[in-house]
This record gives C-alpha cells, sequence and structure tokens, in this order.
C-alpha cells in the first residue's frame, strides 16, 4: 500500500497541467513483457494446445467421504480467460528492430533552455505568465540529463519531453487563454509547426534546489522543437488460453448437472504481476485452482461435501510454499515424476478441496456490516517459493507446507510473529449473514512435520496442543470458538469454528503436552458455531476429520486449544457447561449480537 501510495504522488506531482491520458485496459492483473516468461492457463494434458509444460493429468470428483472418485472428462466447451493470460508459459519474442515502423514513432515536444548548466538532483519547472501571476506548466526532479548542451555527466540543461496527448491535453484546459502569447504558443503547440521561442519574460524556467534553499530562473529565450521520439515497438500479444469444461459420467452415462469449469492458470517465476500502473513485480510464482459450476447453479451450494482432485503436471522447479483460499478439506501434496517436457524436468502436484460457503457484502475498501450474498465456491492459490507473499511466513515458512483456508471473504496471508512464536492470520468478512445472524467463522491450518518442529520445537509423535488466540480491530470480546486438532499422516491439521467476524486476527501455536487438562470453568460453543462437517473421512483417505478430543474453551476466552497423540481419541472429563447468554449492542442504525458468559458491547455500541 505504501508503494502504492507514493506512485500515486509521483504521479500527480510530475503531471500538474500535462495530465496523462488514462489507460483503458486495467492495469491490475498480469502484464506481458517481451522476453519474459508469462501467465496461462492450464488445460488438459490430453489436448494442451499451447504445449505448456504445466497442464492439468486429471480432475476427480467424490460425491462424499468413502465414495469411488469419479474421474473427469473434457466437453467441448472451451471458456476464454483474460486476453492477457497465454495458451503457454513461453515469453513473447520482441521484434526485430528493422520491423519496428518508424510510424511508430511518438511526436515529442522538447521545451529547453540552452544557456545554463543545473546539477542532476535538483528541481525544474517551466513556467507561464498568466496575468501577473507565474503557473507552473510542469515540474519534476531532474535525474538524468536532457541533452549534450553541457559536457560533465553531472550537469544538464532544463528541458522537458512533452508528448501529443499531454500537448492536447493542454490546449482542451482553457489554461492558456489568459497568457500574453496564447496565440503565439497554440500555433507552437501544433506539431507541424516549425522550431520557435518565446520570450522569458512569458514563459520561463525555474531550478531549485530541493530543500528550497535557492532558486534559479532562466535569463534566455524558451526554445520549442517538435521532434519524432524513438520508434515503439507494438504492445506484446499473447496466444489468449482457455479454460475447460468438465463432466464426470456416471458409467456410460453423461451427469450434465455436475459438469464444472476449472479456471486454473500458472503463473512462473520473472512473469510480471501488477496492481496499480507502476505497483509491478516478477515475484507472483502460484497456481490458481477455481471450480465454479456451468450447468447447475446452486452444485456447489447443495454438495459441500463433494470433494474435487485436481492432479497437476508442473515444472519440478516449482515448489510451493504456502496455500491460502476460500475451500473445506484442502490438501495439497507432491506426487510421482514425470517425464521431462522440453528439458524441463516435471512432476505431479495433487491439490484436494472441498466447497465453502463465504457471506459477501462492502467494498474493497470497506466490509459491509451485514452481507449482501453467500457465494459458493472451492478456490485456492498454491505459492511458490519464489513468491514474496512467501517470505512473510519467515525462514520456516521457507519450508513450504503450510496451508491456511477460511470462510473469510478478505484475508491477509499468514505472517510469522517471531515475538509471540505463533502463525498469524487476520481475517475480514461482513460480522451478521444477509438473513440478520451472526456470521460465523472457520479456519483450517494444515502444516508437515518439518515446519512445525522449525516453528515450535514439537514433535507430531508426541501430545500435541493447539491453541488459537483471538482479538479484534475494534476491542470487541471474542465469542467462544472451538479448537480440534489431529495428526494425519506427516501433517497436523487444526479447524478453528465458532469464533464471529468482521475482522479477527488469530495467532496459531502448538506446543507439546503431556495431558490434556481442561479448564474448570469451560463452557460450551455458542449455539451458532459451525460445527465440524460430518462428512470427514478416516486419516487413511487423506481428508480432513476434526478430532473429537477438543478441549472445550473458557468462557468468554481469547484462547482457545486442543490436544492430540498419534491421531488417537483423548477423552476430556464431563464439565458443567456456563449458561451462554446474548445481548444486543446498537450505534446509530446498526446492531450486532454478541454472545457469551458476560458478554459486552464492542467499543463505541451500547446495549440495548
Amino acid at each position: 500500500m505504501r508503494k502504492l501510495a507514493l506512485a500515486i504522488s509521483i504521479f500527480l506531482f510530475t503531471s500538474l497541467l500535462f495530465p496523462v491520458q488514462a489507460k483503458a485496459v486495467d492495469p491490475h492483473g498480469p502484464k506481458v513483457i517481451y522476453g519474459a516468461p508469462v501467465r496461462h492457463t492450464l488445460t488438459s494434458c490430453a489436448t494442451n494446445p499451447g504445449a505448456a509444460v504445466a497442464c492439468i493429468q486429471s480432475l476427480t470428483m467424490t460425491p462424499k467421504s468413502g465414495d469411488t472418485p469419479i474421474v473427469g472428462a473434457i466437453t467441448d466447451l472451451k471458456i476464454p480467460g483474460d486476453e492477457r493470460v497465454a495458451d503457454s508459459e513461453r515469453p513473447i519474442p520482441a521484434p526485430a528492430v528493422t520491423a519496428v515502423s518508424a510510424s511508430n514513432a511518438p511526436l515529442v515536444l522538447s521545451v529547453s533552455e540552452n544557456n545554463s548548466c543545473h546539477s542532476i538532483g535538483t528541481v525544474q519547472s517551466l513556467q507561464i505568465k498568466i496575468g501577473s501571476n507565474w503557473v507552473d506548466l510542469k515540474k519534476e526532479n531532474i535525474t538524468k540529463k536532457f541533452s549534450e548542451v553541457c559536457k560533465d555527466a553531472n550537469f544538464t540543461n532544463a528541458g522537458f519531453k512533452i508528448t501529443l496527448e499531454e500537448v492536447t491535453a493542454l490546449l482542451g484546459s482553457g489554461t492558456l487563454k489568459g497568457s500574453n502569447v496564447s496565440a503565439k504558443l497554440t500555433e507552437i503547440l501544433n506539431p507541424k509547426s516549425p522550431a520557435a521561442t518565446i520570450s522569458q519574460s512569458e514563459i520561463r524556467f525555474r531550478v531549485a534546489d530541493p530543500g528550497g534553499a535557492w532558486e534559479w530562473f532562466s535569463d534566455a529565450e524558451t526554445s520549442f522543437l517538435w521532434t519524432t521520439g524513438v520508434p515503439e515497438p507494438p504492445e506484446p500479444k499473447v496466444t489468449q488460453g482457455f479454460y475447460n469444461e468438465w463432466t464426470f459420467p456416471k458409467g456410460k452415462n453423461a451427469d450434465p448437472a455436475n459438469n464444472v469449469v476449472l479456471m486454473a492458470e500458472f503463473q512462473p517465476y520473472k512473469a510480471t504481476w501488477c496492481w496499480a500502473l507502476e505497483v509491478c513485480n516478477d515475484r507472483r510464482e502460484e497456481f490458481k485452482l477455481e471450480i465454479s459450476p456451468t450447468q447447475n447453479r446452486d452444485l456447489l451450494k447443495d454438495n459441500e461435501n463433494f470433494s474435487y482432485t485436481v492432479t497437476i503436471r508442473a515444472p519440478k522447479a516449482f515448489e510451493f510454499g504456502e496455500v491460502s483460499g476460500s475451500a473445506k478439506r484442502v490438501i495439497v501434496k507432491y506426487g510421482k515424476d514425470l517425464q521431462p517436457v522440453g528439458g524441463v524436468a516435471t512432476r505431479e502436484i495433487i491439490a484436494t478441496l472441498s466447497p465453502m460457503a463465504t457471506a459477501r457484502g462492502g467494498t474493497p475498501t470497506k466490509m459491509a456490516e451485514k452481507a449482501e450474498f453467500i457465494s459458493y465456491g472451492a478456490n485456492i492459490w498454491i505459492y511458490g517459493q519464489n513468491n514474496g507473499i512467501v517470505d512473510v511466513l519467515g525462514a520456516c515458512g521457507k519450508i513450504g507446507g503450510v496451508q491456511v483456508v477460511s470462510n473469510a471473504m478478505h484475508s491477509l496471508d499468514p505472517t510469522w510473529d517471531e515475538i509471540e512464536q505463533a502463525i498469524v492470520v487476520r481475517l475480514s468478512t461482513p460480522h451478521l449473514l444477509p438473513d440478520g445472524s451472526v456470521n460465523v467463522g472457520y479456519l483450517e491450518i494444515r502444516m508437515p512435520r518439518a515446519a512445525a518442529l522449525c516453528m515450535w520445537k514439537v514433535d507430531l509423535d508426541g501430545n500435541i496442543k493447539a491453541s488459537i488466540a483471538i482479538t479484534y480491530v475494534d476491542g470487541s470480546t471474542p465469542t467462544v470458538a472451538t479448537v480440534t486438532g489431529q495428526r494425519i499422516g506427516d501433517d497436523y491439521l487444526i479447524v478453528s469454528t465458532g469464533f464471529h467476524y468482521s475482522s479477527p486476527t488469530l495467532r496459531v501455536k502448538l506446543s507439546q503436552d503431556n495431558a490434556v487438562k481442561p479448564a474448570d470453568n469451560a463452557v460450551k460453543p455458542a449455539d451458532n458455531a459451525v460445527k465440524p462437517a460430518d462428512d470427514a473421512v478416516k486419516p487413511a483417505d487423506n481428508a480432513v476429520k476434526p478430532a473429537d478430543d477438543a478441549v472445550k474453551p473458557t468462557g468468554n476466552s481469547a484462547s482457545t486449544q486442543s490436544e492430540s497423540k498419534n491421531e488417537n481419541k483423548v477423552a476430556a472429563p464431563a464439565i458443567a457447561p456456563k449458561k451462554i447468554k446474548v445481548i444486543n449492542c446498537v450505534k446509530g442504525k446498526l446492531s450486532r449480537k454478541i454472545s457469551g458468559a458476560n458478554p459486552k458491547c464492542p467499543k463505541g455500541y451500547v446495549k440495548k
């Protein structure tokens, strides 16, 4: 965000009365650069029209735990992707210099003062006299030589190169009407006009120290000259990629009601991604997997027990560091090595995910108190080790394999808090569902043995205690949450439910413990807490099954925990629950229900 704000401030500073024309294309998203790899769609390896290294080996759908997976097949339907997303990662070669037509060369107006030399790093302004005042037409720092008038490499004459678009904008602004040289300047600003000069008493240059210690004004005429700029190559274009529709036949019979589109994409390392016009980087290495119905809009809503398994042929150089998204029962693992493709070593990446309901409402910058609708989807991002997002998980995050998914509308990628020795997850989504009931949170974290050992020095073969501390930006009291922990193979799975939104921060820890010791004042979860899915499969089936040995949290506590040992259940003693109270809190037209053993209204709210 700091980079974006800086870019905007620089843009406003250098534009002034020569505004840059807005581009029609949304700058957010992939950016195609000559000679660099590009983001591309993943199609079935059986067709793979772009001959991409990365493609989809298979897609299966399992209706519920214990069922035999149904192998998907592609249909004839092809859904086009973004015009900047290709059908292969292959770089677009730059055109030969001779192929760049001179007609592509832009017209540029050079405005300069050629009698004095100034230090690189000073600030220059082109000013015009309007009435008795001097107005800046253009202003910027001098960062390089304008011409060879000054021989010293660290000095330059004052000057600007102004594009035809900027000149057109100036003429249309009406600014020149108050100038004594309006007619002459309008004539000069015509690209067909010859070289010309205007007296420094009407148009001048100002050069100043950045700190304002001194300023200089030109004492010679200002020169104007239209020139032809450097020919520009055409914008690089990709062969647009597409997504396959998949169907899951039962025997020999097709079942189009279950058809989905797998919107899968791969962003290789060194392919460029932009968040704004000048805010880009080439460390966005990732796979995106998103499953959406094509025939039955309620498919994922009505079948949250469905489980999809995507097998990707991926470059072996891709090593995943972290997984985020909106889905349940997520598992991402490496599969077997595959044959090289075009000299590139490859292997399988196998991802399993199930649909998730997410309450949505508000704007990208302001979250709504009450959701407008609920979406049902299954989507994850598999970030590579060369993605800057992985850096914030610290040194142990480089081991890879940490997977964090939730039912939040927005989430900041998990970070490592060195002081607290915890993984920090920040979530944001409307507090209330469309029907006015409280939106209950769901968080699922899976991590491999090596990452757990590095972060917390715990051995998954012993007794493990998973704890989650919850805080809120508005200072509201956390509702009762449940936490279940379970070792599944070489992974440890944590599932937390029952916390409320809108903007909780959750700190997750694992620790070694020898016994389960529930607190004497433990309370039952709130009535609206999300229960662990009944369809969770056994560990041997590589799916998520919340442990039955979860410890019930203390009333209104911001920290909850659970313990497990080698997947064996540990019976917790029966505890007499405290009564859960529900109060109504209001703030203007806003109303919230707060539950707990001793509930209190958030800051700014009063009890109704």
